[in-house]
């Protein structure tokens, strides 16, 4: 009896060994676990990884954030092959991970899953959703904004399809507009955007925006003595000053128009700033200026009406009469924009020098005014 439970003894000793030494040599020909890598270009991911000798082949796991989990999206059955790409979306925003595998008859033995590995596919192709030109403060050029970009680069030219020079880089994903101020008067440019994110230490582009012309738009007034008066308190010298000393309707069609013509190009703002020393040729404004308008918006100008400002103490004109003058002109002149000048006075405050002409603080108060419709 001693014998038997001995022999048995000795029979459970020796399967517990041979069975515990099987189970370690199963868990010591498991595969080594991958290092990954990878670079994105467009909306392709190529991931890489080194080579295992005792595998058979890799598994890659993309992480779907719907689930919640990782899936396999593709077996590679080569051990020899460490690089595989993936075609996604741009502007995106994937995790991988990798494990070798080995097979042993019917078994199949895994590594661990390497580290995730996050990879941003380049962003999409930015828009530029405006340009706007000043001579007194440079190109305003606005996108809008790309989820995943880092940053974006603004490149410019002189000519619509060669010769793009990067002018900028506007850094993070808060700011979508960039002022350039080395753009030369006169001349024609071409602005292009391209979005870029890093991975690893390697940059990922966009494509370039479509060009985006930009032409180097002026400010022209047109004015009698108040305008005048604006010219010598502002100092200004990239805005066109056509103005004069008591002058109004006659003065406008005999002199002002000929010399505007002159320097008309075709990207003006013009603003028409008279009418105070002549409210009673308010027919012959609106005539006049339905029939110049037309040009000059043929021409590519912007026309601008600008209301009479009030008056304190004039003895020929009175603040009921410029209500009036005011009131044809923004009904009847066609294909301008009214700058209500009369009413924007009369909510912020308004003082006098003389009775008609405003001190140099009104005096800046209007110009602001005026340049908010164009910058």
């Amino acid at each position: 009896m001693k014998y038997i439970r001995k022999s048995f003894f000795l029979f459970w000793l020796i399967a517990v060994m041979l069975f515990g030494t099987v189970s370690a040599s199963a868990a010591s020909a498991k595969p080594e676990t991958p290092v990954l890598s990878g670079t994105a270009a467009g909306n392709r991911v190529t991931l890489n990884w080194n080579k295992v000798k005792k595998a058979s082949g890799y598994q890659i796991f993309l992480y779907y954030k719907a689930y919640g989990k990782y899936k396999c999206v593709e077996r590679i059955k080569n051990r020899n092959i460490t690089s595989f790409t993936l075609t996604g979306s741009e502007d995106k925003l994937y995790t991988y991970k990798i494990r070798s595998y080995l097979k042993q008859g019917n078994k199949t033995l895994y590594s661990p899953s390497s580290k995730a590995l996050e990879i941003k596919t380049a962003p999409g192709k930015p828009v530029i959703t405006r340009i706007r030109v000043r001579e007194e403060s440079g190109t305003l050029i606005k996108w809008k904004k790309i989820k995943t970009a880092e940053g974006y680069q603004i490149f410019r030219s002189e000519s619509e399809d060669r010769g793009y020079k990067r002018i900028n880089i506007v850094s993070g994903n808060t700011t979508f507009s960039y002022a350039d101020t080395g753009a030369v008067s006169g001349k024609t440019y071409y602005y292009r955007i391209r979005a870029y994110v890093r991975n690893q230490g390697n940059v990922v582009y966009s494509e370039l925006s479509d060009p985006a012309e930009a032409v180097m738009r002026k400010t022209i007034m047109i004015g009698d003595s108040r305008t005048d008066m604006m010219k010598d308190v502002v100092e200004n010298d990239n805005i066109t000053w056509i103005c004069e000393v008591g002058m109004g309707y006659k003065w406008l069609r005999d002199t002002a128009l000929k010399t505007l013509q002159e320097q008309m190009k075709g990207n003006e703002d013009i603003f028409v700033w008279l009418g105070v020393n002549d409210v009673y040729n308010i027919s012959n404004y609106i005539s006049l200026l339905n029939e110049e308008i037309p040009k000059w918006k043929a021409q590519g100008a912007d026309a601008y009406i600008v209301a009479v400002g009030q008056v304190t103490k004039d003895p020929y004109v009175t603040n009921e009469e410029i209500e009036d003058f005011n009131a044809r002109m923004k009904k009847e002149v066609a294909g301008a924009k009214y700058a209500d000048l009369y009413s924007y006075l009369k909510k912020q405050g308004y003082k006098t020098t003389d009775g008609t002409h405003y001190d140099n603080e009104t005096t800046w108060k209007i110009y602001r005014y005026l340049m908010s419709f164009v910058s």
